[in-house]
């Protein structure tokens, strides 16, 4: 009998000890940082990136210009090295004209002041280390056999190297021909970034040949 008392007194002790719990006492403050972890494998390399646009065009300016004797006129550029041979044959030249602040795409009319009007083609090659892009009047507004006088304020020769322009080249929009303005834009080029052109002097029969006359 005095063991059951006993124990039921256990019991009750026990279970008023654990009801009277008291209130948490305050957080203590935080331990100082362990060392830093060692740092894990390196990702894989991500894949490269397309090249730009206009790395490779470039524009060729002679300034403001007359045409010769003939009405038209030969500009380009001389002693050119192996690579910059390679490059003229293989690349798409356009042409402009400027004229009354525009610049005029070729082949086509180029309208001056004073109501006179032409219209000009152009032949481009490399021949004996020399770049040429001559142009030749094909109509103009006066009543004259032979060609007028033209002054240009300048010509520009946009050079565009093939590769851009191939299928699956740097180039995938669609590039305005028309427009001097757009095309240089389309080419990542500015007018900052023009090379000067030389007139030249080239004997059309001599060029048949393959010879200049400088």
């Amino acid at each position: 009998m005095l063991r059951k008392l006993l124990l039921f007194a256990c019991v009750a002790l026990t279970i008023a000890f654990v009801s009277c719990k008291g209130d948490d006492g305050a957080v203590g403050p935080a331990g100082p940082a362990g060392a830093q972890g060692p740092a894990g494998p390196a990702g894989p390399a991500g894949e490269d990136g397309e090249d730009g646009t206009g790395s490779s065009a470039f524009i060729l300016s002679t300034g403001q210009v007359t045409t010769d004797t003939t009405g038209g006129f030969i500009t380009g550029q001389e002693d050119l090295d192996p690579s910059e041979d390679s490059l003229f044959r293989s690349s798409v030249v356009m042409v402009y004209l400027k004229a009354q602040g525009v610049y005029w795409p070729m082949p086509g009319i180029i309208a001056f002041g004073g109501n006179k009007v032409s219209s000009f083609t152009f032949i481009h090659g490399v021949e004996d280390g020399t770049f040429f892009v001559e142009l030749l009047p094909t109509d103009w507004s006066e009543q004259q056999t032979n060609a007028p006088a033209r002054t240009f304020e300048d010509i520009r020769i946009v050079i565009i190297p093939g590769t851009l322009l191939e299928p699956g080249g740097r180039l995938n929009a669609e590039i305005d021909f028309k427009s001097y303005e757009k095309t240089i834009a389309a080419l990542g080029l500015t007018d900052e970034q023009v090379q000067k052109a030389g007139k030249l002097k080239v004997n059309l029969s001599r060029l048949k040949a393959g010879k200049f006359s400088k």
